[in-house]
């Protein structure tokens, strides 16, 4: 009795299989690459969720795919679909979660991802009958009739609510560990963007020049790392004076790097900073690369 009201249950769900891949099929998809890729490889895993509805699970193979190891493998990340509904140009997306709850045997998997094909048909917006809806019931109730535990649809389909729900939350609580993961990082790049600005800026120790002098354009300058910091501001007050010597308008709009030495910053015949006017801390000459 229970070979034939499985039977009568593949007969039964198979028109919904197929009105799923109607929806989903990624060939439907072929001018948006993106989406038939998701598809494709929804479909796929789709395919091996449903095979206890489908496919004699009698063989060595078939039993080992009702193990609990590989029914938690499968249903561990939910599928990801697009579809169209009839007569809507508006491309929806669904990620549908399975139910992952171990099952005691054949007839509990065939009730509970009879559960979830439903599920999944009212998500892709799939109309069911509800005599077909009735006939389905009644075969579910029928193949788990010589089970020690009882079959029915109704609780599947509880069950299958409660594990749409708990994925929901599982992967609200992923975006927002990540929300929070990209909050701190760029927190963490905000504070190594302050202490180089005041790296650069030198803090308020630098004495202004008078009215009237020349002063370096701080925004453009940046300091060789062997230069000590403790140095900036007095470096600074340094090459401000002596900039009337150092033709600065020819070269004022050009980012500036101070180095220890000269010789060290174009050791080997090339400049270790190019692009930057490179002016040694002493200031006794300036070389422009």
């Amino acid at each position: 009795m229970a070979n034939d009201a499985a039977s009568k249950l593949r007969l039964l769900v198979k028109p919904l299989m197929r009105n799923v891949m109607l929806k989903i099929h990624p060939d439907f998809y072929a001018n948006e690459p993106v989406i038939r890729q998701k598809n494709q490889a929804s479909v796929q895993r789709l395919q091996e969720l449903m095979r206890p509805l489908f496919e004699d699970m009698n063989s060595a193979h078939s039993r080992a795919e009702l193990s609990a190891s590989f029914q938690a493998k499968i249903t561990s990340k939910p599928i990801e679909v697009g579809f169209r509904d009839s007569g809507d140009s508006k491309l929806n997306s669904v990620a549908f979660s399975f139910n992952k709850t171990r099952t005691s045997g054949l007839p509990q998997l065939q009730a509970q991802r009879t559960a979830d094909l439903l599920s999944l048909c009212s998500s892709l917006m799939i109309q069911i009958n509800p005599s077909t809806l009735s006939d389905i019931k009644a075969a579910v109730h029928a193949m788990g009739a010589g089970s020690p535990k009882p079959v029915t649809l109704e609780a599947a389909m509880v069950d299958s609510a409660v594990a749409r729900f708990q994925a929901a939350r599982e992967r609200e609580a992923k975006a927002h560990r990540e929300r929070r993961q990209a909050s701190a990082s760029s927190g963490i790049e905000e504070e190594l963007a302050r202490h180089l600005r005041q790296q650069q800026h030198f803090g308020k120790g630098a004495r202004d020049p008078g009215p009237g002098q020349l002063k370096l354009n701080r925004d453009s300058v940046y300091f060789a790392p062997n230069v000590p910091p403790h140095s900036y501001s007095r470096v600074l007050a340094h090459i401000d004076s002596k900039l009337p010597f150092l033709d600065y308008s020819s070269w004022s709009n050009l980012p500036v790097m101070v180095v220890n030495s000269l010789e060290e910053a174009l050791r080997g015949g090339r400049p270790k900073y190019p692009g930057f006017v490179m002016i040694p801390a002493t200031i006794r000459s300036i070389q422009g690369k």
